[in-house]
Order: structure tokens, then sequence, then C-alpha cells
């Protein structure tokens, strides 16, 4: 046996993916379990161009460009043609004079352990919405709607009846007045409620970033990348409802996106070139006034006809004052049953937190009632134990201990109060006039003096 055949037996026992090239790229060896491997007969591959088998869809990224340019040992995941994830590696090969003249790669099947890889990570991104879904439902009873005011109850109503079809819903009202929580409200009395509910906000996500995040992506599609990819939210939500929080703040490059997923209900994940379906029920929740952005050509007439199917405003806590004190009621019980701390507000609070504008809205409501829950330190909650900012606001609301206008504007502003508080209460100014004793001649010309539809 010559030296030559020795080697070359020895090469095959081996049982290794084993090729070499010179620097051109040709090989010109290789073992028996190469070929096995990438499923051809290896004296196929002798003399054969690496970067010609590319070209063919045998294999690719290549060892031998990446060895010649690092001139060191490199390792790397490859993709053969029947979708099989080798994990190879390269070494350089130099002669007596220090010169590079052979690549050596030998490889290993990793495709099991990178379906693991990918499968852990749409766990990890599973389990994510999974803890935010028992966060919402665990949450649903700090923000639940109280319908005592007219106002509330019409919203409500209309909730309950669109909650059975999979019209498009868009929520409108000021921050804080719980758009997020009757989306949840809509999706749990639906069809779709054993489904995910996905919340998007859109004004929270990049610019840059959010066909990414609405549509997915690609292993590799882009700097920072996830290596197997990602799905997006469109994806998640399939079966389920993709909640559009923000949706307002869209820049009109992302406004575009957003109408063509709304009227094919497919995407394409960027970096990808199969195109995806999804099942999902919309609702879209914005604090602007979207016909104005319409006019003002900074929201796209198409995607608002879209969006406003089925409108629902939500009144500011200021306008359904019948909703303050049982919805204080309602926090009281849930904070001092989370802290474990007996808490009941005096009654001079009580009137005191009726009489405010809540600019935040019940939002700020919430936050209040729990910071007074964690800070006080007596059962009784007195106007001492107020914030300075709450306790400012309320001199300055009080019908009492206000100074700092005219007694004529004082009037004025309590008369207009209790006619608001009348009108809301009653159907007629008729049952007004009653109440407040006067006539009803005097109501009509009250309600216009303070024009007060």
């Amino acid at each position: 046996m010559t030296e030559w055949d020795e080697y070359k037996t020895l090469l095959h026992s081996l049982q290794e993916d084993i090729l070499v090239t010179n620097t051109d790229g040709t090989i010109v060896k290789v073992s028996e379990a190469t070929g096995k491997v990438y499923d051809v007969d290896v004296d196929d591959l002798m003399g054969r161009s690496v970067y010609d088998l590319e070209k063919e869809g045998l294999f690719t990224p290549l060892a031998t460009p990446m060895v010649i340019e690092s001139k060191e040992r490199v390792t790397f995941v490859q993709t053969v043609a029947d979708g099989k994830k080798l994990l190879v590696t390269g070494l350089p090969v130099f002669n007596e004079e220090g010169e590079l003249f052979r690549v050596v790669s030998y490889s290993h099947d990793v495709t099991e352990l990178m379906e693991i890889k990918s499968g852990m990570e749409e766990m990890t991104v599973e389990m994510e919405r999974v803890r935010k879904e028992l966060n919402r439902l665990k949450n649903q009873s700090e923000e639940k709607f109280i319908g005592k005011s007219d106002g509330m109850r019409k919203v409500l109503a209309i909730a309950d009846q669109v909650a059975g079809v999979d019209a498009n819903v868009l929520l409108l009202g000021e921050s804080g007045v719980g758009k997020t929580q009757l989306a949840n409200m809509i999706h749990d009395k639906s069809e779709r409620r054993d489904g995910p509910f996905i919340e998007v906000n859109c004004g929270a996500i990049p610019e840059a970033l959010f066909e990414a995040e609405l549509f997915g992506y690609e292993g590799g599609s882009f700097t920072g990348a996830t290596k197997g990819g990602r799905k997006g939210f469109a994806e998640m939500a399939s079966g389920g409802t993709l909640f559009l929080d923000e949706v307002g703040e869209l820049s009109l490059q992302n406004q575009v996106k957003v109408l063509k997923l709304i009227q094919k209900k497919s995407f394409y994940p960027v970096g990808g070139r199969k195109e995806l379906q999804s099942d999902f029920r919309l609702i879209s929740a914005t604090n602007r006034q979207l016909d104005k952005s319409v006019e003002q050509k900074q929201f796209r007439e198409d995607l608002y006809f879209r969006l406003n199917v089925v409108p629902i405003i939500i009144p500011p806590l200021r306008e359904r004052k019948e909703d303050i004190t049982p919805l204080i009621h309602s926090f009281l019980d849930h904070f001092t049953s989370r802290y474990n701390r007996k808490r009941v507000l005096s009654r001079e609070v009580l009137h005191d937190l009726n009489g405010l504008e809540w600019r935040g809205n019940v939002r700020e409501l919430i936050n209040l009632v729990e910071r007074l829950i964690v800070t006080s330190h007596n059962s009784i909650i007195e106007p001492d134990d107020l914030p300075d900012g709450y306790r400012k606001n309320i001199n300055s609301y009080s019908e009492v201990n206000n100074f700092e206008e005219s007694l004529n504007r004082t009037l004025e502003r309590v008369e207009k109060e209790r006619l608001e508080r009348a009108k809301q209460k009653f159907k007629t100014t008729t049952k007004m006039a009653e109440a407040l004793g006067i006539s009803q001649p005097s109501v009509v010309r009250k309600l216009k003096k303070h024009r007060i539809n």
C-alpha cells in the first residue's frame, strides 16, 4: 500500500465529514461521510468548486472564503439542500513558507439542536404572552367599569352588543378613561375569549422597529435579529383579538402597513418570502381626534374608515360624577384586600374627592386610592392624609373656601354644575325644574346661558 493509499484509507475510516479545498475553492480531498451528509456521491465532489456548489444550492455559507479572510479557525452554522443545519468548523493549513495553501473543514449535524433552540425561543415568547394575559385578568378588577351614569351605561350597552360580532371597534376618549379595560371586556365577552388578547402600544414602539414587531421577522433579517426569527404580534393574535392602542401615534408609513394588514388579514414577516394568514378581531384606541388628524393630513382617511366601523366614546370622569363614589369604594375594596389594610374614607374626603376635575380620569383615581391605602397611618383617611397637590386642588374647587374668584363667578360655576348634574339624572326639563325648585322656562333659559346641550 502506498503512502497516499494509506492516507486515503485513514481519511475514510474516520467516519467524519471532512472536506479539504485549495485557496481557490477547489475540493482536493473529501471523506466518504461528507457524501452522506450532503446526499451526493463523493466522486462527484472531487475537483468541484465550492463556490459553484453553493450556487447550485448544495450548502451555504462557505468555510473557504471565511478562513482565507481571517487566516484563523472559524465556526458557523451552515444550511444544506435538504434543510439540515450543520455546525461547521474551518481550519487554515499553512506551508513551510507560512503561506495558506489548504482549508480543512468538518461539521456536525445540529438540526435537532437548532429546532430545540427555536422552540425554546417560541416558548419564551408564548410564556411572556401568557404572563401578560394572567396579569391582565388579575388586574381587571382594578379598573372595572362602574356604570351608574347615563354616559357609562350607554358605553357598556354598545360594548355588550358589539362583543358578539367581529366588527372593527374604535375606542375614543381621554387618556386614563379606561380604553384598554373596555377592549379587554369586549374580548372577554366575545366568541374569541379563549384566544389571545394581544396589546400593541403603537406609541411606544420606535418607528423603525414597528414592522418587525407587528409582522415578525426571519432569522438574520437585520442586525440584532434573533437567529431563529420571531413571531410578530399579528401572528400571535390569530384566533383572538389584536388591540392597537394609541393608534393615532402611527407614522403615515406605518399606517399603510396596518391598512394592508386589516384589508387582507395576511402579511410577510420581515425578510420572509412566505405570506402568512392571521384570523384576528381588531380593536383600536386613541385619545386623539382622528377626524381632525385626517383633515390635517396626519392620518390616512382610508385607514380611519377601516378602524371607525363601530366608534365608542368613553366620557371623561368629570362628566360622569355619579361614578366617582362607586369607583372609589370599588378601588378601596381592591387595595385594602391586596395590602391587607382596613381603610375607609371620611365623609369630608369623599366629598372633596367628588369635587375634583380628575384630569387623569380613572387612572388618576386608582393611583390616588392606592397611595392613600399605602401611606395612611389610621383606619379612617382624613383630609390631612391627602397629598399636597390634591389639598391645593380641593381648596381651588371648594365652593366654600374659594376666595380666588368673584362671588358672581362662583355662583355661576355652582349653578352650571347643578344644572349639568340635573340634566344627567333627569330626562326632561320639567323634571329638572321640579328637582331644582325653579320654573321650566328658567331651566331652558339657564341651559342656553351655560351652553349645556
